[in-house]
């Protein structure tokens, strides 16, 4: 499949060095880096823009996408005048269609190519070449799409690779073809995607004055129901410790020890329960005014596990940072 949209973009004139480059960059609501939960769903746009104005537009795209993590599915039909003439009837694809080819995990061969030959012997394709696509100054939606968050707390990246353009060549008014040129690849910028089910507020706590330290966790709609704990270390987070295959943030000591045995002992609470209907839980730390003084300068992390009602844990959030002050 890849190998025809290859030759259709080799095949359709030479490249010249005046052709522009195509730059790509991944977003989700006008963001390039984003902070969601275990198995949220994101929505996504892949938006192009020509590098120069060397060009009449682009007429062909065709990118990978891939998500460590994550399996993506076929990004939408398009919807949009100038990019539905890249999508069949209009436009023409590989087989699997504009939405890409489904390969492990990730998406082969997400586009299409304008009418640019101008075909009139097949039903398809039967669109109209429609020039200025992604110029320099408009940049375009070329694919929209979601994913599933991954489950695992952690930094990801919805990357594009294997981008292939042409662009129409300038001058060109369709007859009795559009001749096309091969652009070049300029910047390839991915989504960040920090997948965080674990947020404390404050990040600090004066023992001499007191306080309390909320925990809220959300362990996405996939955990709701489930059993959660909250665990700690007063040694650190790297290398932590693994339960049924998961890392866990935390150096296991006998801080770790003494809140698994206790749960939801004071000045803890909500240390050990159950997720809502919605993954959502919440514990808090409330240790009364002077107390403990010597641990002044220590830093706890905290990160909580998920157990599904096999006892088999399927979840692990990030760790949290927590100062204990004078």
């Amino acid at each position: 499949m890849k190998r025809l949209l290859c030759l259709l973009a080799a095949g359709a004139a030479p490249a010249l060095a005046s052709a522009s480059d195509l730059d790509i960059r991944i977003e989700s609501g006008g963001q390039t880096n984003i902070t969601v939960s275990p198995g949220q769903t994101i929505s996504f746009e892949v938006i192009g823009e020509l590098t120069d104005a060397s060009s009449e537009g682009l007429a062909l795209f065709s990118i990978d996408l891939s998500l460590p993590g994550a399996t993506l599915t076929p990004v939408s039909t398009p919807a949009t005048a100038a990019m539905m003439n890249f999508a069949a009837p209009l436009g023409m694809t590989n087989p699997a269609g504009f939405g890409g080819t489904q390969d492990g995990a990730g998406l082969k061969q997400v586009g299409g190519m304008q009418n640019t030959f101008k075909n009139s012997f097949a039903p398809q394709p039967s669109g109209t070449v429609i020039p200025g696509i992604a110029q320099l100054g408009s940049p375009e939606v070329l694919a929209q799409g979601s994913f599933n968050a991954p489950t695992v707390s952690g930094n990801y990246s919805l990357s594009a690779s294997n981008v292939l353009a042409n662009v129409i060549r300038a001058g060109e008014t369709g007859a009795p073809t559009w001749l096309c040129d091969a652009a070049g690849v300029g910047s390839v910028a991915g989504l960040d995607v920090n997948v965080e089910s674990l947020s404390q507020s404050p990040s600090s706590l004066s023992l001499s004055a007191g306080g309390t330290v909320t925990f809220s966790l959300d362990g996405g709609l996939m955990s709701a129901g489930d059993i959660y704990f909250l665990v700690g270390s007063a040694s650190g987070t790297s290398p932590g410790f693994v339960i049924d295959g998961l890392l866990i943030d935390l150096n296991y000591d006998s801080f770790t020890t003494y809140l698994i045995t206790h749960p939801n002992a004071a000045p803890y609470s909500g240390t050990m329960g159950v997720l809502d209907g919605f993954g959502l839980g919440s514990a808090s730390l409330s240790p009364a005014a002077g107390a403990a003084p010597s641990l002044a300068g220590a830093t706890l992390h905290h990160a909580f596990v998920v157990m599904e009602p096999n006892g088999v844990v399927s979840l692990a959030s990030n760790a949290t940072s927590l100062d204990l002050l004078p």
